[in-house]
């Protein structure tokens, strides 16, 4: 029973979402200072992989443990431990005079980004009502998109300023770090959280906070509790049907995700647009950013349209055109006498549009959404361990890949990945929009089958046919 939305839900969404900002100004300032850094600190190419991966690494071992701290101090603790050590690691890498002092601040920076990537989805997955769960938790996917705009058009402007930009525009990335921290300590600790380590009252109080009825406090803190009793579920069920299945669709996901080629293209967005034809660098550098501002507006389309017409028709329409796109990119840069790079930069424009609104968004709403509550941190934290995993194979592997195949069997590759995500979407994912948490797991429980386990589903043959899959 939904009767609206509380404005200071909408608040918490944003503030805990600032920690996807982080994730999105790193990933794209190192794009920024490529040239300066290379020549400063005397890189290989090698070694500029290196430097750009190595946050990956980081990200990749701050997972394992992110559910079981997050259970352990609380989502929001946690994520005020992530603000505080994001800015330790910027200061080592704007203050960086070696190959080493740099992937060092990359490292920590990686650390702490892989958990907030666990921690504020499923805070924010837990703080939303049902009717807006989907649309709050793609402010998290906002953000990221909102902070690698911001990394590049601060690049833009501030590129060749002087030799040493490339410092001031890593350090720049303490100020959301630091916003975040202090937000955090105005917005109240997960209802389910408290209810587990406070009791029923601290769990009501916040609960009051965040629903703007109280027949919806009373009514959700039974349902929750209701569940929390039910969902003690031994972590050795996750290999087993049926949540062996719901584990492996959110990996897929997450893989499809990276496979895609989306960090690729925004890691290295401006040699490949120079390398197409724009120059010099700042105009690569526009042309970048020029795509992280469609990935932000279309993630905010998205976070619209989610709740409205729902997880799959979004999943199919997305990926299907992010694929027929990259095809066209393939083929762009097979021609013998390539046309200009407006016309890969229109490609790539309509490729990040059907990432936006398909595996670039929905992975995240789905893996906050689809396990039931007992193994949720565990079955969470491996799909996104997962996730950058893929990340991290795609950005160390990329340049090597791009050098030596060629830019046109690159991008075929990741249409064909794109393909895959279409298929797998069309037979496995459920419509989980307007399902509470607690009805996706009972009906997990009953044995009903993935794909219906949201709201039921007309089956199809041929998955192909584009007739919206409208939910009510």
């Amino acid at each position: 029973m939904n009767h609206g939305i509380n404005r200071f839900v909408v608040l918490v969404a944003a503030i805990a979402g600032l920690s996807g900002f982080l994730f999105g100004f790193d990933s794209s300032v190192i794009a920024d200072i490529h040239d300066q850094v290379s020549v400063q600190l005397s890189l290989s190419t090698w070694q500029w992989s290196q430097v750009v991966s190595v946050s990956l690494l980081g990200s990749i071992c701050g997972i394992p443990l992110s559910g079981l701290v997050a259970d352990r101090i609380s989502r929001r603790s946690l994520l005020k431990a992530v603000a505080l050590l994001f800015i330790a690691g910027t200061l080592i890498c704007a203050d960086a005079h070696t190959l080493t002092g740099l992937l060092a601040g990359r490292l920590l920076i990686g650390l702490c980004i892989g958990v907030a990537s666990y921690a504020a989805p499923l805070y924010i997955a837990e703080m939303a009502p049902r009717n807006k769960r989907g649309a709050l938790v793609l402010m998290n996917g906002l953000a990221i998109t909102s902070g690698q705009a911001a990394a590049y058009l601060l690049g833009y402007f501030l590129h060749d300023v002087s030799s040493s930009s490339w410092r001031l525009l890593l350090a720049i990335g303490i100020l959301p770090a630091l916003v975040l921290f202090l937000g955090l300590f105005f917005v109240p600790h997960s209802p389910r959280w408290l209810l587990k380590h406070h009791g029923e009252e601290k769990a009501r109080e916040a609960l009051n906070r965040i629903r703007p009825h109280a027949i919806e406090t009373s009514l959700e803190l039974e349902e929750i509790k209701k569940q929390g009793c039910a969902s003690q579920v031994n972590p050795l069920a996750l290999l087993k049907r049926p949540l062996a299945g719901l584990l492996l669709l959110g990996v897929s996901l997450g893989i499809f995700q990276q496979f895609s080629g989306i960090n690729a293209i925004l890691f290295y967005g401006p040699m490949i647009f120079h390398d197409a034809g724009f120059m010099p660098v700042k105009n690569a550098i526009l042309a970048t950013f020029w795509l992280s501002l469609i990935n932000f507006i279309f993630t905010g389309v998205t976070a619209c349209l989610i709740d409205r017409h729902g997880r799959r028709s979004l999943l199919l329409g997305g990926s299907f055109l992010a694929c027929i796109s990259l095809l066209a990119a393939s083929l762009f840069f097979a021609l013998p006498n390539a046309p200009s790079p407006f016309v890969l930069l229109l490609f790539m424009t309509l490729y990040v549009i059907g990432y936006c609104i398909s595996l670039g968004s929905l992975f995240w709403v789905l893996i906050a959404e689809i396990y039931p509550s007992g193994v949720r941190g565990m079955a969470m934290s491996f799909a996104t361990l997962m996730q950058w995993a893929a990340n991290f194979a795609v950005s160390i592997s990329f340049l090597q890949a791009y050098e030596r195949v060629g830019e046109s069997t690159v991008f075929l590759g990741f249409s064909i990945i794109c393909l895959s995500a279409f298929v797998v979407t069309y037979y496995f994912v459920p419509e989980t929009s307007g399902v509470s948490l607690e009805k996706i797991e009972e009906n997990l429980t009953k044995g009903f089958n993935i794909r219906d386990i949201g709201q039921p589903l007309p089956y199809r043959n041929n998955p192909f046919d584009f007739t919206l899959e409208k939910t009510p």
